[in-house]
């Protein structure tokens, strides 16, 4: 046999570490006793890192924890319906940690604690026996997490309400509120306070936890209802019953603290609870029927909505179904939902940012003959003009006036005067170059101003148009074809003139100096003629 020495160091410790791992576990024991009312109404003894859990009456109830061991570890309590945990500190020489929930270092030893814990409500409380090592690594684990989650609340807080304060929208400092008054809930909830605050008993006490929950459920409705329009689509059922059942679960939360831990202060709160359900419920619904409707972010909303009643649900129907669902899912869901929204958002911000564009397009087009109206033209050539000032090359400007058009509309009607400007908008749109801006500045009158490179080009662009424009026949559909022609002057200029105004005068007497020019060339040949 090779290396015998090594197999008989092996063998001798893992039967050392096993017989270790045994004797801890044997020697270890913790029990606990419930005492309501001065009876022992249950008792269990207590498995060393497996969690249990103890049904207990709202009120006032003592639990008798008894030990034997032989080396140090951790018990407490993982439930936030705890108000408040006492323990006789003169029984033994426990110590409480620094944590996010009540937890206590076990001495080894022999001794017996009682601890008096105050319950608002009729709960399966958690309770977990650990090593320390063991708890120390949950407790990391726990920590870490939801610091992330606070800095991805923090992250969307902020995103989101400088975002609303360019955009002037009000929505999303409303959501900002929303996040805001949900991390704050779940900040109380999870108890990370303790550990940085644990002197401050106001800001520790239930009576904060559940305001913010109220705020929470208000905020949120508020913010989904503006977010996706269902004040406007929905009136009534917006102002009669979503709002003024959000205002009632806030006006629970803040009358809940006042009442002493009995069946009355048990009632609202699991009132409190099935109200925030229906009222999450009812916006569900009124947001599947938008998601039916194809309406905008619906979608979105509609599957963050769904993710918060189902973990709503576990949390209140199914509280004693799963340990970790009962505690997490609702952050989880909301951690989800927040992203979620985040990207609804960013949608929103999208349509509103196209729908100015458009309005803006809109604006500035003219309706019929989708060119520059007066308004989008002056712009765009005031532009021009200072990027003309600023460079060189040649400026110019061309005005169209086409002839005759009052006898075109009096003749073929308004409806076929209209389609005729179309086409001609058309041509002359064919003509320009892209960067080229053309405009309807009135009934029958186009210009179009250009900055070139020298005035050679300048002149072709005019004698184009010109030439184009000399003679046309517009077909018509479902009307006779319609004889037109137009007028054209131009303007050029190497050095910037005072304004676009002043362009356009010049620009409007040389087209009227073309226009006489080809009156008089029309009276000429019909002398001759």
């Amino acid at each position: 046999m090779k290396y015998p020495i090594v197999k008989f160091i092996a063998c001798l410790f893992l039967v050392l570490t096993y017989t270790n791992l045994f004797a801890a576990t044997t020697n270890n024991a913790c029990k606990i006793e419930l005492i309501v009312n001065g009876q022992v109404t249950a008792t269990e003894q207590l498995t060393l890192n497996v969690d249990s859990q103890q049904l207990m009456p709202s009120g006032s109830n003592k639990l008798k924890l008894t030990c034997s061991l032989i080396e140090q570890s951790v018990f407490g309590f993982n439930k936030d319906e705890i108000l408040d945990v006492i323990w006789d500190k003169n029984s033994s020489n426990i110590l409480q940690l620094p944590a996010s929930h009540p937890s206590y270092l076990l001495p080894s030893g022999n001794f017996s604690v009682l601890f008096t814990i105050d319950t608002h409500t009729k709960s399966m409380q958690q309770i977990y026996w650990q090593d320390v090592a063991i708890y120390l690594n949950d407790s990391l684990v726990n920590n870490t997490t939801m610091g992330a989650f606070y800095g991805l609340c923090l992250t969307l807080i902020l995103y989101v309400f400088f975002m609303g304060r360019t955009l002037n929208d009000n929505r999303f400092q409303l959501y900002s509120v929303y996040v805001f008054c949900a991390a704050t809930f779940f900040l109380l909830q999870e108890g990370q306070l303790n550990i940085v605050l644990p002197n401050h008993s106001f800001l520790l006490s239930h009576q904060l936890y559940l305001i913010f929950a109220g705020l929470t459920v208000f905020s949120a409705t508020v913010f989904i209802v503006r977010l996706t329009d269902l004040h406007l689509t929905w009136p009534k059922t917006s102002h009669y019953f979503l709002t003024p059942s959000a205002a009632l679960a806030l006006a629970f939360s803040v009358i809940i603290p006042f009442l002493e831990h009995n069946a009355i202060g048990s009632f609202f709160s699991q009132l409190m609870a099935w109200l925030t359900l229906l009222i999450m419920l009812v916006i569900l619904l009124l947001i599947a029927i938008q998601s039916f409707r194809k309406v905008a972010i619906a979608r979105l909303v509609f599957l963050s909505l769904l993710l918060m009643v189902a973990a709503m649900v576990f949390r209140i129907a199914f509280h004693d179904f799963n340990p970790f669902l009962t505690r997490y899912a609702l952050i989880i869901a909301f951690a989800i939902e927040a992203f979620i929204f985040a990207i609804a958002v960013s949608s929103r911000v999208k349509n509103i940012n196209l729908q100015k564009i458009k309005a803006e397009k809109d604006a500035n087009t003219d309706a019929l003959c989708k060119v520059y109206n007066r308004r989008g033209w002056d712009v765009k050539a005031n532009a021009l003009l200072t990027q003309h000032k600023q460079g060189a090359g040649i400026l110019s400007l061309l005005y169209i006036d086409i002839n005759d058009f009052k006898i075109i509309n009096d003749t073929h009607g308004h409806d076929s005067g209209d389609k005729a400007l179309i086409i001609i908008s058309k041509i002359i749109k064919k003509q320009v170059r892209e960067n080229d801006i053309v405009g309807r500045i009135g009934g029958d009158e186009f210009v179009i101003v250009g900055l070139f490179e020298n005035e050679k080009q300048a002149n072709n662009l005019a004698h184009r148009i010109k030439t184009r424009l000399s003679s046309l026949t517009l077909r018509i559909q479902g009307a006779a074809d319609i004889s037109a022609s137009a007028s054209v002057g131009q303007v050029k200029f190497s050095t910037s003139p005072a304004s676009v105004t002043a362009m356009l005068d010049l620009a409007d007497k040389s087209m009227y100096q073309a226009k006489r020019e080809k009156k008089n060339e029309r009276q000429g040949n019909l002398q001759i003629d």
